[in-house]
């Protein structure tokens, strides 16, 4: 008789089943204040620490309902620190839903995008991509323009904002509307945003007390 086919012996007594989620607290989440004052409901865990760099995503519907909100924007915060039960967190970053994107994408219209990293007034440090979409298709000595204007926009703005005032008028569409409004110049727009963002390095901290730090970045 093969191993495989000899009988397992049996076990005395029977086998413990531990339920993990009985084990588990609830703990409440709060998103950053500078966003929106507000409970982002509750997550568990077995133990508090567990919590820290946890990412939590919602929607902006779900986030602020007493202003003005886009249903496609995707609003992203991370736990901090914990006390009691109370989950502290940071902005992270953001992101406009590709379908919203791709509706605006049609035959003979440009796509012009952006990604930089830039450093705010306070030293955070974050990523951030831009889309411009034209009613018609334009050359690439146009699109080069145009790229540079919004760069160098975003990147003046960063320098001269805290990273709270940047993180505030990139959800708001303050940013975007400066945008447009030098964009229009150079050549008609559909659509102007700056479509996703990445907090690469929150201010008051280094490289070493926060591994999101992925690449360097150049003032």
């Amino acid at each position: 008789m093969s191993s495989s086919q000899r009988p397992t012996r049996k076990t005395k007594g029977k086998i413990k089943v531990v339920d993990k989620w009985k084990e588990k607290s609830w703990y409440e989440v709060k998103a950053a204040s500078y966003i929106v004052d507000k409970s982002l409901g509750e997550t568990p865990a077995s133990e508090p620490e567990k919590l820290i760099d946890r990412v939590i995503e919602m929607a902006r519907l779900g986030v602020a309902e007493d202003i003005y909100y886009d249903i496609n924007l995707k609003i992203r915060f991370r736990i901090t620190s914990v006390e009691g039960n109370i989950c502290t967190t940071e902005f992270d970053g953001h992101e406009i839903a590709k379908e919203q994107i791709r509706s605006q994408i049609r035959r003979n219209r440009s796509k012009v995008e952006a990604i930089q990293n830039v450093v705010t007034k306070d030293k955070a440090r974050l990523r951030v991509s831009s889309i411009v979409i034209t009613p018609i298709r334009c050359g690439a000595s146009t699109q080069k323009v145009v790229r540079k204007a919004i760069e160098d926009l975003i990147k003046t703005t960063a320098r001269a904002q805290i990273f709270v005032e940047f993180t505030q008028n990139m959800i708001n569409g303050t940013i975007a509307g400066e945008m447009k409004k030098i964009v229009g110049k150079i050549y008609p727009i559909v659509m102007v945003d700056i479509r996703k963002s990445k907090v690469l390095l929150l201010p008051g901290t280094t490289a070493s007390t926060q591994q999101a730090v992925e690449t360097t970045v150049t003032a």
